[in-house]
């Protein structure tokens, strides 16, 4: 603990805020410094274009408003592009899990998951997925499909959740704003744990933290048992980055300072399968840091 204080006082790291996101924050700092040039929503919609993102697609957006610096324009409008740019056809979906994975109401939780998320869940026809561990926001064509059975998973990435059902939509894509060229946020890949839990041994001891957490939902209260993994393991950054690499189909765009990255979801969750099959998982045991 005093090692970790340590770390904290030297980078500065606020009150609630990780370490990572203080090394992030102060990163940022040093950034507009360096990235000056700003853009507007037509840009904006042109790098996406430039990425793939078109009518009728289903995307998954993974983004950092904290990036947006250089945009001239609200987070609000951030979120109008992307639905304008799937349509009416389309659907759109952000994490939107709470802070509390013991607690939450489905219709009054803030989203912890950043400042677009929680602009996106309280817009109008936008419908958020009714678990613990890692909700989901979504609005289009195809939102029922991904959200509707969340409500039965034991598992926020199980066979029941919108990350675990998005593999399944032909040509679905998540999109990662301002998390970096190669981005290790990339929640898909957990579902390959909970895919191979029951006959990999090394994830089924990894991920069986078993624990109780109420659910609400319209105020009334439901009690869940859930598991997630054992404490002490953390992401591990390295296989992430490894898994993103083997993926073939994805596109990269530099806007000014923005990192705008669009992978295929089916893609990322069969890497991610391979590279669980083959014993390189995307957890490990964290150190005192």
């Amino acid at each position: 603990m005093s090692i970790r204080f340590f770390v904290r006082r030297l980078i500065r790291a606020r009150e609630g805020e990780t370490i990572n996101d203080a090394l992030d924050r102060n990163w940022t700092a040093i950034e507009k410094k360096i990235y000056r040039e700003t853009f507007s929503e037509n840009n904006f919609s042109d790098a996406l274009c430039k990425c793939g993102i078109q009518k009728g697609d289903t995307v998954l957006v993974h983004g950092s408003w904290r990036k947006f610096y250089n945009f001239q324009g609200p987070p609000e409008r951030i979120i109008k592009v992307l639905e304008s740019l799937v349509g009416e056809t389309g659907t759109l979906a952000m994490p939107c899990y709470g802070a509390d994975r013991k607690y939450f109401d489905v219709q009054n939780t803030p989203s912890s998951a950043g400042v677009l998320s929680e602009i996106y869940r309280v817009q109008p026809g936008v419908k958020r997925s009714a678990c613990t561990h890692f909700s989901v926001a979504a609005k289009g064509r195809l939102a029922d499909k991904l959200i509707a059975e969340h409500h039965l998973s034991q598992y926020g990435f199980d066979e029941y959740s919108p990350c675990f059902k998005l593999a399944g939509i032909p040509d679905a894509k998540i999109v990662f704003l301002g998390l970096g060229r190669e981005p290790t946020k990339i929640s898909i890949f957990h579902c390959a744990g909970a895919v191979l839990r029951e006959s990999d041994p090394k994830l089924k001891k990894l991920l069986s933290n078993q624990y109780e957490s109420v659910l609400v939902q319209n105020g009334i209260e439901e009690k869940k048992q859930m598991y997630i993994r054992q404490p002490g393991h953390g992401n591990n950054k390295k296989v992430f980055r490894q898994i993103f690499r083997s993926i073939k189909n994805k596109t990269y765009f530099k806007l000014s300072n923005l990192d705008i990255v669009v992978v295929d979801a089916k893609e990322a969750f069969s890497q991610s399968i391979e590279y669980a099959k083959a014993g390189k998982y995307c957890y490990k045991k964290m150190n005192s840091i």
